[in-house]
C-alpha cells in the first residue's frame, strides 16, 4: 500500500507528462489486459511499477428528460481502480467510485463507493485452482453487469435493484482449460442488516426476523466456445436474508463476440419468499391498502422474477457504431393461487443510440442515445396502480483511461 500511495501522490504531482506521451491502447478492467497494456504515463514503466496498474472509469453527459424533470449535465461514471501482482500467483485489485457516498453499510462495515478490495491467489498444479477474498463483484450470470461500466448506459432493474452487485464473499475457482472455469462463491445475501433493510424502507417485519445466517452461494460456469466466438456466463444462487426463507435464483449469460459485431443475451428467474428487494412490494401494498385502508405496508411474500436483456452494438463504418437495447422484466405472485396473479408488474425499456470513437487506440467514445422506460401494471394490481412512462435523451463522452 505504500507503493501505491507513493505512485498516486507522484502522478497528482507530475501530470503534466500525461499530455507529453503519445497515447497507447488503454487497457479492459481485468488485470490480465490491465497488465498487457502499455502506460499511457510512461514510454517504458520503472522496474517498480512493472505490476502495478491504474485505471480511471469515467463518462459524463448532457441529460434531457421528458415530462416536468430537469435537464442536466451529469457525472455518470467516475471510478478510480489499482491492481496488480502482489508476489507470483497473488494479485489484488481496489477500485472506488468516486461518486458514491463513504458511509459503510452496517452488516459488512464496507461502504457504497467500494466495488472491489480483493486479493486472488492460483494455486495447485498448472496454478487452475484459485482463491479470491474480500469485497468483489457478485459471480452472476449476467454480461450487462459484468460489461466495464464504463460503457453500459441503461441497466434492467435486475442490476439496479434485485442482485447485490458488490459483496464481501470467498471465491473458490477452478479453470479447466482456456475455454471452461466452475467457481463457488460464499457471499452475503445483502449489505444491510434485516433490521436496517426494514427501517430504510419504513416497513413492519409482520412475523419476520433475520436470518441468524444471512448468506448465499453462487455456483458459476464461464465457457467459450465456437473458437471463442460465443460466451456463456451461467450461474445458480442459494441464499437466505430472511430467518426459514430460501432464494433461488438462475442467471444465463450469454455474449457474443464478432469482428463487427458483439451482443449479449442474458436470462434470470429468482423466487423470493421476501421480496427486500423492494421492486414489486410498492405496488402491492398500494392495492391492498386500496382493499383495506388499515393495511400495514411490508416487504410482498413469495414474487417471482424473470427477464431478459438483449444488446447489440455494430461498427457500421471504422469508428462508427450503432448501439441498441431492449428489456423485459416481469414480477409474478402465483403462490397458493394468489390472486395478484403473473406479470402483474413490467418493466419494459429500449435503448437506441450512436456512438464515435475518435482515436483508434484509445478507448474513448463520443456518444448520443435515447432511452424510452416503461413500467406496466396488469391484473388487479392495475386497480391501485397506474402506468407509468419516461424517456430521456443524453449526449456526452466516455473514457477508459490506462493512466500506467
Amino acid at each position: 500500500m505504500k507503493l501505491i500511495l507513493t505512485t498516486i501522490t507522484f502522478i497528482c504531482s507530475s501530470g503534466y507528462l500525461l499530455a507529453q506521451t503519445t497515447p497507447s491502447p488503454a487497457a479492459d478492467t481485468s488485470a490480465r489486459q490491465a497488465k498487457e497494456a502499455p502506460s499511457l504515463l510512461f514510454k517504458k514503466k520503472p522496474d517498480a511499477l512493472e505490476n502495478i496498474h491504474m485505471n480511471f472509469l469515467l463518462r459524463s453527459s448532457l441529460e434531457i428528460p421528458d415530462g416536468d424533470r430537469q435537464s442536466s449535465m451529469r457525472m455518470n461514471e467516475a471510478r478510480f481502480e489499482v491492481l496488480g501482482t502482489i508476489a507470483p500467483d497473488l494479485d489484488f485489485r481496489i477500485r472506488y467510485r468516486l461518486n458514491r457516498a463513504q458511509t459503510p453499510r452496517d452488516l459488512d462495515n464496507s461502504p457504497g463507493s467500494l466495488d472491489h478490495a480483493s486479493v486472488n491467489y492460483k494455486f495447485g498444479k498448472d496454478k487452475k485452482w484459485s482463491v479470491n477474498v474480500g469485497k468483489q463483484a457478485a459471480y452472476v450470470g449476467n454480461w450487462e453487469f459484468e460489461t466495464n461500466p464504463t460503457y453500459e448506459y441503461q441497466y434492467s432493474d435486475f442490476v439496479n435493484y434485485q442482485t447485490n452487485l458488490f459483496l464481501m464473499g470467498i471465491r473458490f475457482g477452478y479453470q479447466v482449460n482456456k475455454n471452461h472455469g466452475f467457481f463457488l462463491q460464499l457471499h452475503n445475501t445483502y449489505n444491510n442488516s434485516f433490521h436496517t433493510t426494514y427501517a430504510n424502507a419504513g416497513y413492519a417485519a409482520d412475523g419476520l426476523k433475520g436470518s441468524k445466517t444471512p448468506m448465499g452461494v453462487y455456483a458459476s460456469w464461464l465457457g467459450k466456445m465456437f473458437d471463442q466466438k460465443l460466451h456463456t456466463f451461467w450461474s445458480y444462487n442459494v441464499s437466505q436474508y430472511a430467518s426459514g426463507k430460501t432464494n433461488h435464483a438462475v442467471a444465463l449469460g450469454n455474449k457474443l463476440t464478432l469482428k463487427k459485431l458483439k451482443g449479449y443475451l442474458d436470462l434470470q428467474w429468482a423466487a423470493m419468499p421476501v421480496d427486500y428487494v423492494n421492486i414489486a412490494s410498492p405496488s402491492i401494498n398500494k392495492y391492498q391498502q386500496q382493499l383495506n385502508p388499515g393495511f400495514v405496508p411490508g416487504f410482498a411474500r413469495d414474487v417471482n422474477y424473470k427477464g431478459a436483456v438483449l444488446r447489440l452494438d455494430y461498427e457500421f463504418i471504422p469508428g462508427w457504431f450503432l448501439t441498441t437495447k431492449g428489456i423485459f422484466e416481469s414480477s409474478s405472485q402465483t403462490k397458493d393461487n394468489s390472486t395478484i396473479g403473473k406479470n402483474f408488474r413490467e418493466n419494459i425499456g429500449i435503448l437506441a443510440g450512436l456512438e464515435y470513437k475518435p482515436i483508434a487506440s484509445q478507448h474513448m467514445k463520443l456518444f448520443g442515445y435515447y432511452y424510452n422506460n416503461q413500467v406496466k401494471y396488469r391484473n388487479v394490481i392495475a386497480d391501485a396502480n397506474a402506468h407509468q412512462r419516461s424517456s430521456l435523451f443524453a449526449v456526452g463522452v466516455l473514457y477508459f483511461v490506462n493512466a500506467f
